[in-house]
């Protein structure tokens, strides 16, 4: 109570006793968009107005003193994790060296965030999704770990009444979370697993004006910049009437309310990820329609002043046949990796070093698989190059047993993919809502 104390007491006076923070600057090269007026009241995409926070919420200090520190982790000198005897997964495999295991339910399952004490945090919308998920029980739920069994204890509501809730993020005493038509800040210090302030207390970090799509998601870059992502639909107007529709936005203090964009030319960035090298990354979803034409899906690095050409490009110098106006497309960036169209790439990330040759330092992304068939849904891999960490060649799967529907099989996609400091890789269900983990049989627990 002490600590919280604190930092709510500071939070209250840094309008009268202190100056406005030093922020970042815009990414290196790039311009300040305004965008168009800020209006508070924000339709939601189930007709809900989401007013936001009062303007009064004040934000903490940059000196505030922080109660999100991470919880120290001992050494990986206990049991093993596949060690433990938990039960196993049927029907789905890992290479050989490896175990997979279930560690709970959250109801369509979209995003994972783990908290700094190691409580994995998880998105839970229950606003329909395009690609026919189940409806979840429109909160943010905590799935822990308190007895170390590798099973995941009864998962509790952090934050509920928030429909379309996507992405989470972790920062200093916070939890970012995404609604349709803004992103939003909940008080979180270490351990908390139920919000400490209601709703309408939250903090509006930033309006997306224009959204279309809800289904956002954050970042944070290693020098502390906010990213939110922006998704559309299939156009063909060229030039898109709005870039902002599908762009990743520079969003927090120093930004304008409505975020200024950082990259264009988006259909869907579905997922962000920064890394400690100082990279950031999305997975962009190219055009339903483009198979005829060459349509992959990519992943991105995130750098200012990039535009990606949708709906006028396919590629770099590849414009859409017989679109007007989409000229050479020779402007358009390069992208770090692509995918089959509809294999429908979500959540990535890059394996810790304590992972065995050669999957140590290796990419791993979440295919989502063809909506309606679900053909191709699994976790996928490839080897990095050491300096530039991209991957050097095409993925391959690593987890399979996803999908299958049209086979009579499970109906299982998988949404996000990330590695828990512990060194497993947890990866999500939206259709089912089963959250599992992967490990290294040689991987061991932390010593408690």
């Amino acid at each position: 109570m002490i600590r919280r104390a604190l930092v709510l007491s500071l939070a209250a006076v840094v309008s009268a006793c202190s100056e406005t923070p030093t922020q970042p600057p815009p990414f290196d090269g790039g311009s300040t968009d305004t965008g168009p007026a800020v209006d508070r009241g924000v339709v939601t995409d189930n007709g809900r107005v989401d007013t936001g926070a009062p303007t009064d919420v004040p934000t903490i200090p940059d000196d505030a003193p922080t109660c999100t520190a991470p919880t120290p982790l001992g050494e990986l000198t206990g049991t093993p994790w596949c060690d433990l005897p938990l039960p196993a997964v049927p029907g789905v495999t890992v290479p050989d060296g490896f175990c997979i295991h279930r560690y709970g339910n959250v109801p369509t399952a979209r995003v994972l965030a783990f908290a700094p004490n190691g409580d994995l945090f998880v998105s839970s919308p229950s606003t329909g999704t395009p690609g026919g998920a189940p409806p979840g029980s429109g909160s943010i739920m905590v799935v822990s770990d308190d007895n170390h069994d590798g099973a995941g204890d009864t998962p509790r509501s952090f934050l509920a009444g928030v429909e379309d809730v996507h992405g989470l993020l972790f920062r200093r005493n916070e939890l970012l979370y995404t609604l349709q038509g803004s992103v939003m800040s909940a008080p979180y210090c270490t351990g908390d697993r139920a919000v400490t302030a209601p709703r309408d207390r939250h903090r509006r970090v930033a309006t997306l004006t224009g959204s279309v799509r809800w289904t956002h998601t954050l970042t944070e870059s290693t020098d502390g910049r906010l990213m939110v992502s922006m998704g559309q639909y299939d156009i063909s107007q060229c030039p898109a009437p709005d870039a902002r529709a599908g762009a990743v936005l520079q969003i927090g203090a120093g930004m304008p309310e409505t975020g200024a964009t950082v990259v264009d030319g988006f259909r869907n960035p579905m997922y962000l990820r920064c890394k400690e090298w100082g990279a950031c990354y999305a997975a962009e979803l190219s055009g339903d329609g483009w198979d005829s034409i060459g349509g992959r899906e990519k992943l991105i690095e995130i750098r200012q002043g990039d535009r990606y050409g949708f709906p006028c490009c396919v590629d770099r110098g590849v414009p859409v046949p017989g679109l007007v106006g989409a000229g050479t497309c020779m402007d358009v960036a390069a992208s770090v990796q692509t995918y089959p169209l509809h294999d429908t790439p979500f959540g990535f990330d890059w394996a810790p070093a304590s992972w065995p040759a050669p999957y140590g330092n290796s990419f791993f992304v979440g295919l989502h698989g063809w909506v309606g068939s679900w053909t191709n849904a699994g976790v996928q891999w490839a080897p990095v190059d050491a300096t530039t960490h991209r991957p050097t060649r095409p993925t391959e799967f690593f987890v399979r047993g996803f999908g299958h529907r049209t086979a009579g099989g499970n109906e299982q996609r998988v949404s996000d993919l990330v590695f828990a400091r512990d060194g497993r890789m947890f990866f999500a269900d939206d259709q089912s809502g089963d959250i599992y983990w992967v490990a290294p049989r040689t991987l061991r627990m932390p010593a408690r």
